[in-house]
């Protein structure tokens, strides 16, 4: 498997809440992957069953179990029906973190990954969950410690996958800590407007190029991407609190159309932004 050279992967991660509160019992979510996703139960128990290519995969989720879908470009469908109530976290990893395996390198490619959907893992549980505790759950914590919980999570995950462990950047190549926190409250108070590379480099002192190259390293994404995750991160957060018309939205986030900012919301999470909208709004019923 390829290395990951993202020491920071917890920045560009997305961690959506999934609740099915009574007497609700049933709900049926399609989506097309295009992102890896890990469904951690929290609480409650549920039967869940995945359909896609034709085929069913069943499995019975208590807290503590983790499935695991991975990235593809086929429709999945997820029938989820919990008679006494359940919750979950969906955490949606950015395909780049953990590279689809090519068949023409003799190893499986990333949809042979389904022979282990359903696992208990103590260290993913525990880096999950505090991932998803420092937020009102529409985007994972930022708190600098933080990386350590994705590295474990990226780590566990490439060896149960019969990969190697990702070899991480030396720290000379990436922001430290702090300076990327600096970083991100910059570009998220100029979410709205034109984040430029010029203009980030010469506030930090680098030249574009050299700034290009770390913030690289240090998110595993390039500038553009990675800004679209926040904005994307965001909108989450205003389509789960609010009514406000995508259009406004759109605008307030500085996408260039409401059709630009719809298609970049289902690139990352496989689903529209209305269809996100109204499955929160029936979760909070």
């Amino acid at each position: 498997m390829t290395h990951i050279a993202a020491p920071y992967p917890h920045h560009a991660w997305l961690a959506h809440p999934l609740v099915i509160r009574p007497p609700r019992m049933f709900e049926r979510i399609r989506q097309r992957r295009v992102t890896h996703h890990l469904l951690l139960t929290t609480a409650g128990d549920a039967d869940i069953r995945c359909e896609t290519k034709g085929l069913e995969t069943l499995f019975h989720a208590e807290v503590g179990v983790i499935g695991w879908f991975p990235c593809d470009r086929d429709e999945h469908v997820t029938s989820i029906t919990a008679a006494n109530g359940y919750a979950a976290y969906d955490f949606t990893i950015p395909a780049e973190q953990i590279p689809r395996r090519g068949s023409g390198d003799g190893e499986r490619p990333a949809t042979a990954f389904n022979d282990i959907p359903v696992f208990r893992d103590g260290l993913i549980e525990a880096a999950l969950l505090r991932l998803s505790a420092h937020r009102e759950g529409h985007q994972v914590s930022e708190k600098t410690g933080d990386d350590i919980a994705a590295r474990h999570i990226l780590a566990r995950l490439c060896s149960m996958l019969g990969g190697t462990v990702p070899r991480w950047p030396s720290d000379a190549s990436i922001f430290t800590p702090g300076l990327m926190i600096l970083i991100l409250g910059r570009i998220d108070a100029a979410l709205a407007g034109q984040v430029s590379l010029e203009l980030l480099a010469h506030e930090f002192q680098l030249s574009p190029g050299h700034f290009a190259r770390k913030f690289r390293h240090s998110t595993g994404l390039s500038l553009q991407r990675f800004l679209n995750r926040r904005r994307i991160g965001r909108s989450c957060g205003m389509l789960q609190e609010g009514s406000l018309p995508l259009a406004r939205i759109a605008i307030d986030l500085g996408f260039s159309s409401q059709s630009h900012f719809t298609r970049s919301f289902g690139e990352l999470t496989g689903i529209s932004p209305q269809r996100f909208r109204r499955l929160q709004q029936r979760m909070g019923e």
